[in-house]
């Protein structure tokens, strides 16, 4: 983990992350089921609304020097459903990709989840083309359950997702 820190965001961190956010949906968008135009954080308003939600979920970013990459979790709010988390707005800027900020900002992510009582599993979507970010979660033990063909279309371009959980080992 050299060269670069993990932590939680907060309020003081909204336009970083919503610039950050920007380059995210723009770089990539068949990664991300919003488009820039339709995204629900829209202000660095909407940022620091979203990260005053301390009980719904998280968001981590790796810094080197400046926020480099991002990582979050949300949970469900159905009383039936409160047990699962979903990974969201998982990204590292290009230059910084290879250099372990993905794996420890999902590091985070993860003990975070651990240490949330009540949250068994989390869940996330990752795009047919994505295969570096499949295999890293692959490697942290997240599984398959499921492929939706066709879960999002835009210009030209169609995008099946792979859906895949992993089971949260609590910290004892």
């Amino acid at each position: 983990m050299s060269g670069f820190a993990i932590r939680r965001l907060e309020a003081g961190d909204a336009g970083a992350f919503l610039a950050l956010r920007q380059l995210a949906l723009e770089s990539c968008p068949a990664a991300f089921g919003a488009a820039p135009e339709d995204d629900f954080l829209q202000s660095e308003a909407d940022v620091r609304t979203l990260f005053a939600r301390r009980g719904d979920g998280a968001v981590f970013g790796g810094f080197a020097e400046r926020l480099v990459g991002c990582a979050g979790f949300y949970r469900d709010k159905k009383i039936k459903e409160r047990h699962k988390a979903h990974l969201w707005t998982m990204f590292v800027e290009p230059e910084f990709r290879g250099r372990g900020v993905a794996r420890a900002l999902l590091e985070a992510v993860l003990a975070h989840c651990a240490r949330t009582e009540g949250v068994t599993d989390i869940h996330l979507g990752v795009s047919d083309r994505a295969s570096a970010a499949r295999a890293l979660y692959e490697g942290f033990g997240f599984v398959a359950w499921g492929v939706e063909p066709r879960a999002l279309q835009f210009q030209d371009v169609t995008v099946s997702l792979r859906h895949m959980v992993l089971t949260i080992r609590h910290a004892e």
